[in-house]
């Protein structure tokens, strides 16, 4: 605890914590919402964990009672397959929440793992505390459940993506989604090639190839290793036999966006 147990000398250390904490309660789409004056117990629960790159922070299975804010660093998370591999879900960085929702199941438990990817520290905050927050502010549960619910319509949309007959189509319905995210030509892709590649599942080789097609065929350009620019929208969605994007106005609403990656499986975002 963030408040408790504070060895001599070590209360201004104790109070930096706690003003970070704060500045990423602020700072959350989500624990934002919540009035200062009621996040007290989750600021006097929380304590700050350390991660060497490579180490865990939880194992998919194990009891889940504490849920984490991301102070510096990242992580994966990610799902062991039948084959020995690892199935990455989604890569998390500073500001962002893992595994929120997780805390209003009866008999909680992780349902991925979570390996810092570099050197990170997280903010843990008890499963307790934030359901005492809840019953204490009805109209902060209300938010969290809109964006719950939110988050299942994106799972939907992921499914219907991921089920898609064919590598180029899954490649092209996720840059037209990231079209229509970012709202420009212009693209930053959220994570490296082989990232995408992954959560895409097909391989890193038939990513580039595809990519490369399609920069031949004049329907795309790149620039470095995570930016590529949308030259002709429908033409590049006729090339694999998909209707050209619907871009009008009002067609961004949330139940037909993705959210800020493809696999926000474990975690609540609504900007």
């Amino acid at each position: 605890m963030l408040n408790r147990g504070i060895a001599p000398g070590m209360e201004a250390e104790v109070q930096i914590i706690m003003a970070v904490l704060a500045q990423l309660l602020n700072q959350s789409p989500i624990l934002s919402r919540l009035p200062e004056a009621e996040r007290q117990p989750l600021i006097e629960n929380a304590s700050l964990v350390q991660l060497e790159a490579k180490e865990h922070l939880f194992h998919m299975g194990d009891e889940a009672q504490y849920f984490f804010l991301i102070n510096s660093g990242t992580l994966d998370l990610y799902r062991p397959s039948y084959s020995g591999d690892h199935k990455l879900f989604r890569t998390l960085s500073s500001g962002d929440l893992l595994v929120e929702t997780v805390m209003f199941l009866k008999s909680p438990e992780y349902p991925l793992s979570a390996r810092a990817t570099t050197k990170a520290s997280c903010y843990r905050l008890s499963r307790d505390s934030l359901l005492q927050v809840c019953q204490a502010v009805p109209v902060f549960s209300l938010e969290l459940m809109s964006s719950m619910a939110l988050s299942i319509s994106q799972s939907l949309n992921r499914i219907d993506l991921l089920t898609t007959g064919n590598a180029a189509q899954r490649l092209v319905l996720y840059l037209m989604d990231l079209y229509m995210q970012q709202r420009r030509a212009w693209l930053t892709l959220p994570g490296s090639k082989h990232v995408v590649a992954r959560q895409l599942n097909i391989t890193p080789e038939t990513l580039s190839r595809q990519l490369a097609g399609f920069k031949r065929a004049g329907l795309i350009g790149t620039q470095g290793s995570k930016q590529l620019v949308i030259l002709d929208a429908d033409s590049l969605c006729a090339r694999v036999d998909l209707p050209p994007p619907q871009l009008e106005p009002g067609y961004f609403s949330p139940s037909r966006q993705l959210g800020k990656s493809l696999f926000d499986c474990c975690n609540v975002h609504q900007s």
